[in-house]
């Protein structure tokens, strides 16, 4: 009986220390963690692949001259793959490259995803806008996802476009093109993502290529209201259509 009594109590004592150490072990664990240096992504969006220069764009149908070009996107999230917990505050408070300040927090989400509500209106005419600076856990980040956004801070479209078509024979149109898209877009790190380390300062760049979107369509085509052309989903809808599967196709994100 005696014998017994000092099994159980021998048990105890073993469970007790067991459950001790794997405390004292996850307290450590999560001290070290919050100690590490976090690093910096820098997000930005550019229209600069093939040359948007002068924010003039040259094809076969003519010469499209851009006065204005904005992108508004929201939900913004990067994908972390290093199996660490992201948890992050506001930490916006830049103006979107256009003069136009976007009100922006921040999101908890999956383990490790960098969660960016927005809105962020770009203006991206002159071949890049900052989206926003965050501070990040060290990790792999391999995937950036958003959603294009069809606010108020882009009088209601996701995209608008505007300037002036001149033909082949030197005559100049004014145009304006618009979506309002709101489709979710995810896009793989090109390479194999991004390593953030302690301290350093990685960018990350998403590109619209505006030169792709418009340079394969014929504005020759397009059918004109008082001297004007106007591209829409209401309005000229063939070019519309083959606008916006050019703009799906000619996204990516990278370093």
């Amino acid at each position: 009986m005696k014998t017994r009594v000092l099994f159980k109590k021998s048990i105890t004592f073993l469970v007790g220390a067991a459950l001790i150490i794997i405390i004292l072990f996850a307290f450590t664990q999560c001290k070290k963690d919050s100690s590490v240096t976090p690093g910096t992504i820098q997000l930005k969006a550019t229209s600069q692949s093939m040359g948007l220069k002068s924010a003039t764009i040259v094809s076969s149908a003519g010469t499209l001259i851009l006065q204005t070009a904005t992108v508004e996107i929201g939900n913004l999230r990067i994908e972390e793959n290093s199996g660490n917990d992201v948890q992050n505050n506001d930490q916006s408070g830049n103006d979107g490259a256009g003069g136009i300040e976007s009100s922006t927090k921040s999101e908890s989400g999956d383990a490790g995803d960098l969660q960016l509500a927005g809105p962020y209106l770009l203006n991206i005419l002159n071949g890049s806008a900052s989206i926003d600076k965050v501070t990040v856990p060290p990790g792999t980040y391999k995937k950036v996802n958003f959603d294009f956004v069809a606010g108020s801070e882009n009088k209601g479209h996701s995209i608008a476009l505007s300037g002036n078509f001149v033909n082949a024979q030197g005559v100049s149109i004014p145009f304006t093109l618009t979506s309002e898209i709101a489709e979710k877009v995810q896009l793989p790190l090109t390479g194999n993502g991004i390593q953030v380390t302690s301290g350093n300062i990685v960018p990350v760049s998403i590109l619209f290529d505006i030169s792709n979107w418009l340079n394969k369509l014929d504005f020759n085509t397009a059918t004109q209201n008082k001297g004007q052309i106007t591209i829409s989903n209401v309005e000229n809808q063939v070019l519309y259509q083959a606008f916006m599967t050019q703009v799906m196709k000619n996204i990516e994100a990278k370093e």
